[in-house]
């Protein structure tokens, strides 16, 4: 299946995302990985707090902390 991960800063009044990278993998846990691994792989302007998983119909599956700390 193929997600769509989103990194991204989070404030009080507006998100920026620093990086969208798609991703194939099987389940939506396989993907968490994935992106644990890219957080740290990737080089971003700045630290993303969060991430969103998305499918390849744009539907959110997960949302939440960008540095690992999820519970899937």
């Amino acid at each position: 299946m193929n997600f769509v991960i989103e990194f991204y800063r989070s404030r009080d009044t507006e998100e920026a995302t620093l990086d969208r990278v798609s991703l194939e993998a099987t389940t939506l846990r396989a993907a968490l990985q994935g992106a644990t691994a890219l957080f740290h792989s990737l080089a971003m302007p700045q630290i993303p707090d969060r991430l969103r998983i998305s499918d390849e119909n744009g539907s959110e599956l997960y949302a939440g902390p960008a540095d690992g700390a999820y519970r899937a």
